[in-house]
Order: C-alpha cells, then sequence, then structure tokens
C-alpha cells in the first residue's frame, strides 16, 4: 500500500525569509547524485542510519533530496515505505545542511511527506535516534512523535 506510492513524492517548499528567497524542490535522488549525498552527510557528525527492526518483503527505500534554486542539495532523507509493516514508514536518516537547520527546511519537508504518506495509506511513522542526540530527539517531537520505548536508541512513531 504505502510503498507503491513513491513515485508521487515530489513537490516544492517555499520557505519565508527576509533576506533570500528560499524556494526548494523536493525529489526522489537520482544514482548519479551520490557525491551531495555523502557531501551533505559529512557536514553532519555522529548523524548514524537507523534501520528499521523489521521489513515486509514488499517494503521499498526511497531517497528524497530537497534541492535549492542552483540544484544544491540541501536535505537528505532515506525512507523505508511499507517497514516494518505495510502500513508504516520508517525514518532511517534524515540530514539537514547546517545553513538551513532552524530555518524550517526540515520541519517544511517532514510536514508535506508525512501529509503525503498519510494519503498515500500510511497510518504511521517511526523512527529511532541516539540517546547522545537530544536536538534530534526535539526535532522529532516537536513533530508530534511520541516515544514508543527505549534500548541502545529512543524509538519514536507519530500516528498519521
Amino acid at each position: 500500500m504505502v510503498a507503491g506510492s513513491a513515485a508521487g513524492l515530489r513537490f516544492t517548499l517555499d520557505l519565508p525569509s527576509r533576506t533570500e528567497p528560499r524556494h526548494f524542490k523536493v525529489r526522489p535522488v537520482a544514482e548519479g547524485e551520490g557525491g551531495a549525498t555523502d557531501e551533505l552527510i559529512s557536514h553532519a557528525p555522529g548523524v548514524t542510519r537507523h534501520r528499521p527492526p523489521a521489513t515486509s518483503t514488499a517494503a521499498t527505500t526511497l531517497r528524497l533530496g530537497a534541492f535549492d534554486d542552483l540544484r544544491v542539495l540541501r536535505a537528505l532523507l532515506d525512507l523505508h515505505l511499507g517497514a516494518p509493516s505495510a502500513d508504516c514508514a520508517f525514518v532511517e536518516l534524515f540530514v539537514v545542511e547546517p545553513r538551513y537547520r532552524n530555518a524550517g527546511l526540515g520541519t517544511a519537508m517532514f510536514t508535506e511527506l508525512a501529509r503525503r504518506l498519510k494519503d498515500a495509506g500510511a497510518r504511521r511513522i517511526q523512527l529511532e535516534v541516539d540517546h547522545d542526540n537530544p536536538n534530534a530527539a526535539r526535532f522529532w517531537k516537536r513533530l508530534g512523535f511520541a516515544e514508543t520505548g527505549t534500548g541502545a536508541r529512543l524509538q519514536l512513531e507519530k500516528r498519521l
């Protein structure tokens, strides 16, 4: 159900700014753009990729990027659609370029993505955050995620 909806995940974001226009296109990242993703991830030391606790055979992985008007990658999200269950999506990785943190890009990107996932039949989104990353935990909780468990990592979920 959710896994088959990856093709429709393209949208634009316009963020308010007094100093510069902030227009972003969010779309799947192409195979040849791996260097840009590596560069963005290098600006986020300590960011950890998390795998879903289980996946269904119908699960698919999607890599979405937010590109500015110069086609520079400013945010990256790796998502498992249909994992750990058919009605769920699991955030494996979410990185926003430091310059765009606290500017609304991550919030706007994820809010629109959650709306589109809900329209595609998702009922919840899950993720894990390392205990030594309180900023990430605050970000996700501000977006409506609640703790569902702890262990090696903090487990969070948002019902759609």
